[in-house]
């Protein structure tokens, strides 16, 4: 990823107009005039600077096989009465997979894009918001519970739900009856893991190189694999990138000082370089100098200044003094807390392994039988109904520390 992670270090605003809750944590919903401020739409790749800091706090991508005995079986996806039907073989059988999870699952699988969220928005474009889904994801019951799989490092909030602005849970009738209760002895082993994980600075959920496999019994069709958490140590020249923010700054001191000498009165504040202007700044430059009107030493100082953000815009990691330590040993010992995250939260675990293992088969079908999909997504985008209650998907979260103490004070009793 580009240096431009430099730039994006010095400014970043929006604007509050409404707000929810997840236990400690406020949940805020930004307005963006664009629908796209709030998407991302990317594909990770572990290893990658992109991948750990900038984009992907969950990704997806795995295509799911059948078991042996079902390989050469043909398969087939339909959607009627709200409900899905897939046929292998000869046989039909009816997942209990909620429509409020299949529709997104489906467009999901559907795209080319396998990042499903991030919490740490898009470097390249510091006009979005903090927290960006995947446009399947975006407001929709399933992308709260997604959001929520990527705060593991908040255990005191791992275990809730969030709450509307009646402080009532939010659920889906398929989730009912449910009620948050935190397990304190679940908590302290999942807690005690990750303090012994202090290596780690970033985590991903991911599931690269998870072996799905589906399979039918006279139960059903069954589902198999699992996401898991990809742990990273970020190694950082704190030196160095202060050395190169100073240098950014003073880029942008240089811009601004310059253009006001050039532009005199017409110098307004939506040209101010600092926040989003630059772009606006440099073409207003760019029709000064064709009429001739402007001051040939600014100018020299802001196209030198400009040449030096393009050349830090440039930089590689290396360049910048960003290094990562991939946790394989600590990766491999959390795998199996799995099942305990599925204890401490069955809600939003049982959703997150939904989605990775649906998405999973649904692109093995894709795969092996195009048409059929293709008319599958067409039935589902024109009929399924989803009962899930309309919600917003979070643009930033903060934690709140007046209840966070309070917690802490209940737990010492």
């Amino acid at each position: 990823m580009k240096g431009i992670y430099l730039i994006v270090l010095i400014f970043c605003a929006s604007f509050t107009y409404s707000q929810s809750a997840l236990n400690i944590l406020d949940l805020y919903h930004e307005s963006f005039p664009e629908e796209t401020a709030r998407t991302v739409t990317a594909n990770a790749h572990i290893g990658d600077y992109t991948y750990h800091m900038n984009i992907a706090g969950i990704s997806f991508q795995g295509i799911a096989s059948p078991a042996d005995y079902l390989k050469n079986e043909s398969i087939s996806l339909d959607f009627a009465d709200n409900r899905l039907a897939v046929r292998i073989g000869t046989k039909t059988f009816y997942p209990d997979l909620p429509v409020w999870q299949l529709i997104p699952i489906v467009n999901f699988a559907d795209s080319p894009y396998t990042v499903a969220v991030s919490q740490l928005g898009d470097t390249t474009d510091n006009l979005g918001a903090q927290c960006r889904f995947h446009p399947a994801f975006l407001d929709n019951l399933l992308g709260l519970r997604l959001f929520q799989a990527d705060l593991l490092n908040l255990t005191d909030i791992l275990w809730d739900l969030p709450i509307d602005a009646q402080r009532h849970y939010i659920l889906a009738p398929s989730e009912q009856p449910f009620t948050p209760q935190r397990d304190s002895v679940i908590h302290r082993s999942i807690y005690e893991k990750l303090s012994r994980g202090n290596r780690f600075t970033s985590f991903v959920l991911t599931d690269k190189d998870v072996n799905f496999v589906f399979n039918t019994d006279e139960s059903g069709l069954k589902l198999s694999g699992q996401p898991y958490y990809y742990f990273v140590r970020t190694l950082t020249d704190t030196a160095n990138i202060r050395r190169l923010r100073e240098q950014a700054i003073k880029c942008y001191d240089e811009i601004e000082t310059n253009a006001k000498i050039i532009l005199k009165d017409k110098y307004t504040p939506n040209l101010n370089p600092r926040t989003g202007g630059l772009g606006e700044l440099v073409k207003t430059l760019t029709a000064y100098k064709q009429e001739n009107v402007f001051n040939p030493y600014s100018m020299y100082s802001i196209t030198k200044a400009l040449t030096t953000l393009d050349s830090l815009n440039n930089l590689t990691n290396e360049d910048i003094g960003i290094k990562f330590q991939i946790q394989k040993d600590y990766t491999e010992s959390f795998k199996s807390y799995w099942g305990s995250l599925k204890k401490f939260n069955p809600l939003v675990y049982s959703a997150v392994e939904n989605t990775a293992q649906w998405s999973a088969f649904f692109r093995y079908v894709r795969q092996v039988n195009p048409d059929n999909w293709t008319q599958f997504v067409r039935k589902v985008e024109n009929n399924a109904k989803s009962d899930a209650p309309a919600v917003q998907t979070p643009t930033s979260s903060e934690i709140n520390y007046f209840r966070y103490f309070d917690e802490k004070e209940k737990d010492s009793r």
